[in-house]
This record gives structure tokens, sequence and C-alpha cells, in this order.
């Protein structure tokens, strides 16, 4: 594709992704993705960043069992950008090669064809398997990702991805992860329909309430 224009059999979502890879400029032999976060503009930005809140769910359902099956799990933000890479120390001193780190920019128009960018660009879950990738550098890695979209809203909060080898490219990967992300924003949900503690309340004991919100079918 890159020296001829010809696609092989390529899967329409890769196509489009190598489309939109190369009309970016991104080198398929050499880019890296750019670190834009780092120290303590990182730490500040994911403190105050809404996913923060949900990340309990996130270790609870994936990263436990991602440190004795060899994957690594990442939430980025609606930008690309890595907040939190966990999950199998080996594997995450492996991706370390490829910048597959906290801070690091995956958009597509930074680091091509890969799971979480492209995840991005559609606003769609999508499974990215080796030599799909664009950049030759990730084309040993497999992923799988999708968007977390912000209940109240709609908006892309940024992306659930989980990488790896071959298991990564299973059905199965591809459900779990939907199923976190239904996880991650039905907890955004009930966290925006928490009801505050009045400031006169926060400092003392809280009187017995009893609440009842009906929420109808949904």
């Amino acid at each position: 594709f890159v020296t001829t224009g010809l696609t092989g059999g390529v899967r329409d979502v890769v196509l489009a992704s190598w489309q939109r890879s190369r009309a970016s400029g991104v080198d398929p032999d050499a880019a890296l993705p750019p670190v834009d976060l780092l120290d303590g503009d990182l730490a500040e930005y994911r403190d105050a960043h809404p996913l923060a809140s949900v990340m309990p769910v996130v270790r609870r359902l994936l990263v436990d069992d991602a440190v004795d099956t060899g994957l690594v799990v990442a939430v980025s933000d609606d930008a690309g950008r890595l907040l939190w890479v966990e999950g199998s120390p080996g594997l995450r001193s492996r991706a370390e090669s490829m910048n597959f780190v906290e801070g690091a920019n995956w958009s597509e128009a930074h680091a091509g064809t890969n799971a979480p960018g492209t995840a991005l660009a559609t606003d769609h879950a999508v499974q990215i398997f080796g030599h799909e990738h664009w950049n030759r550098i990730v084309q040993p890695w497999s992923c799988t990702a999708a968007p977390i979209h912000d209940p109240s809203t709609g908006r892309v909060l940024g992306v659930l991805d989980v990488t790896g080898g071959d298991v990564v490219a299973s059905p199965h990967s591809l459900a779990l992860v939907q199923a976190a992300v239904h996880a991650i924003e039905t907890e955004l949900r009930l966290l925006t329909m928490a009801p505050p503690v009045p400031r006169s309340r926060r400092n003392g004991p809280r009187a017995a309430t009893r609440r009842l919100e009906v929420l109808g079918v949904d």
C-alpha cells in the first residue's frame, strides 16, 4: 500500500485508517508517538480528568486480570493521549520501546493506525491486528479499544484499550472491552446522579435521611 497503493484485501476500517495515516504524513518506518505530558503536568491533568473517578472500575474489571494474563490496559483522553497504562509489568516494559507510555499521544495523526487512535477517529470499538498497524514498530502487537462517552452529553471522554499478543485479537477481547466501557459509562452516570452533600453537613454528623429516585425503564 505504501509503495504502490494496492490494498491486498485489507479490511475497510483499516484501509480508511491507512489513508488517514498517510494523509497525516505519519512515517510507517520511523515515527514514534510524541510524549505530550510529563511528570507533574501529567499528574495534574489526569487527576482533574472525568475518567479519573472511574479508574477503580477499570482496575477491578480489567487490570487485576491483565497482570496475570500478560496484557496492558490503557485509558486515553479524547485527544489520544494515554493517561493510565497499567497491567503486566513485563509487557509494559516492552511497550515502552514504542512509546506506549503514559503521556504519549496515540492519535492516528501521530501514531498511524492503532486501536486507541482509530477508535477515536471512528467513534467506534475496533480491533487492530499485528500487521494492520500503520507503524511497523507496532506490528508485533495487537490491540482492542472502544471509546468512552459522557452519558449526559454523549461527548467522547477518551478510549479504553487492551494491548498484547494474539490473544487480544479474539472476539472475546472485543466483547470484554465493550462490556467494561458499558460499566464505566454506567458508573459515570451514577456519579452524576449522586446528591451533593450540603456544606453545613460536610464536616459534621449527617442527619438520617431517606431518598428515592425513580429512574424509569432506562
